[in-house]
């Protein structure tokens, strides 16, 4: 049953995330406040930034949202053009992976005066793009990531400590499809399911409150999509098979109520280099800083934020100086092209309004600007053109010589992507 209530939650997104392929925020009031959330009480939207924050829940409540992410992904590689004379030059494309709907869902209740208990379902992490039939040189690549949780979270507190315990089930989902000279490939979708846990510790100091959160990493294993990929495109560095596990993060942060006016920080680590997959594909941990602000009455509240994590993918070597390197140029090709996880900054502003002491609504937009990135990939241009001369029945002398030449100029990978999202939601207390 919660298999089906995961898939039902995420059949219909292609998501693009924001720091790696992890959400910026979690549910619609941390969202406006630039990702806050680990020492601020967003009611039963806590249950996604730290459950030891569901501490101020007085009763019961219900929260829901839904996220309409529009990522704008233009790529071009003469990777393919440059090996291949009779491919046409490429142009910037842009994927039509452009629209797509997240929903989240939070129930918690007050048990005692010491515990709070609930439950909360979402979309946690992804990515996505379609270059299908576009003259980008991205070999009609097509990705979908998706990633969603249900996390039951029980929050104990004593004076002014809370301690909660959140242990989480994952079901994710990737399918990973593109054009060779051999044809369409037609690699199916497959799904995975882990567990993990989450912690979370909240300290009242007046007006001050601190809070830190720890989530494990949660393993994932997609047959027959990862191992596929690298082995049509003739990748060896990449060990791991078809894993792909969400990687730990810890966090501390901050909240400090002045009047109507709150001002509060997360500092986050994420472990990307410490997961099978993501390791693989040169991804290096990464480090994200949010800063958030409310200002709230008892009728409204405005939110506003900044959020900057920098892309965790690194250019590995892709010169066509040792052959080796041509799975560092491959790599390169396809985190630029199936994966882009590149946007760095994010501009956020958001809102409540109360329509009576037990319903308000809520919004938050998020604006994410352009940034481009270029790889270097003239080792694979090398080894594609170095193969095609050889099928072709040249020498192995010739063939060598005829693909040096033709990528003495070299090749790269360019994508440029920018964001923008809308999040409506509700709350109800009961």
């Amino acid at each position: 049953m919660k298999k089906i209530i995961l898939l039902s939650t995420i059949a219909s997104v292609a998501l693009f995330a924001t720091n790696g392929d992890l959400m910026m925020g979690h549910g619609v009031k941390a969202t406006g406040m630039g990702g806050v959330g680990i020492a601020v009480s967003h009611g039963a939207e806590s249950v996604y930034s730290n459950p030891a924050m569901l501490k101020d829940i007085k009763s019961s409540e219900f929260a829901g949202s839904v996220t309409m992410f529009m990522p704008d992904v233009n790529f071009k590689s003469n990777a393919g053009s440059n090996a291949n004379p009779n491919m046409p030059a490429p142009i910037s494309s842009s994927s039509d992976a452009d629209r797509s709907f997240l929903p989240e869902f939070a129930y918690v209740h007050r048990n005692t005066e010491h515990i709070v208990w609930g439950i909360g379902i979402g979309g946690t992490a992804g990515m996505g793009v379609d270059q299908k039939g576009k003259p980008s040189g991205a070999f009609g690549m097509q990705t979908a990531l998706q990633v969603a949780k249900i996390g039951i979270p029980v929050a104990y507190t004593n004076g002014d400590l809370t301690l909660a315990v959140e242990p989480v089930l994952q079901y994710s989902t990737l399918e990973i499809n593109y054009q060779t000279q051999r044809g369409a490939s037609k690699n199916p979708k497959s799904s995975s399911t882990g567990l993990g846990v989450n912690v979370g510790v909240a300290y009242d100091m007046g007006n001050l409150t601190l809070g830190a959160l720890y989530q494990s990493k949660i393993e994932a294993n997609y047959k027959d999509n990862i191992s596929k990929a690298m082995g049509d495109f003739g990748v060896r560095s990449v060990t791991s098979g078809d894993s792909l596990d969400q990687p730990s993060e810890i966090g501390i942060g901050a909240g400090y109520k002045m009047g109507n006016n709150t001002f509060a920080m997360d500092l986050k680590k994420v472990g990307w280099s410490d997961v099978r997959g993501y390791k693989d594909f040169g991804w290096k941990d990464q480090t994200t800083v949010a800063l958030g602000y409310q200002y709230e009455t008892p009728t409204w509240a405005f939110r506003a934020g900044y959020n900057h994590g920098k892309s965790p993918i690194q250019e590995l070597d892709g010169t066509a100086t040792n052959p080796a390197n041509y799975d560092n140029a491959a790599v390169n090709f396809f985190n630029l092209s199936g994966f882009p996880a590149v946007v760095e900054d994010h501009f956020t502003m958001g809102g409540d309004y109360s329509m009576s002491d037990n319903l308000s609504l809520s919004f938050a937009l998020v604006y994410s600007p352009e940034v481009t990135e270029t790889f270097d990939t003239t080792a694979m241009t090398y080894g594609m053109a170095y193969q095609g001369a050889l099928q072709q029945g040249f020498t192995q002398q010739q063939a060598a010589g005829g693909a040096a030449q033709a990528v003495s100029g070299g090749s790269t990978a360019e994508v440029k992507h920018s964001q923008k999202a809308l999040t409506l939601g509700m709350q109800y207390k009961f």
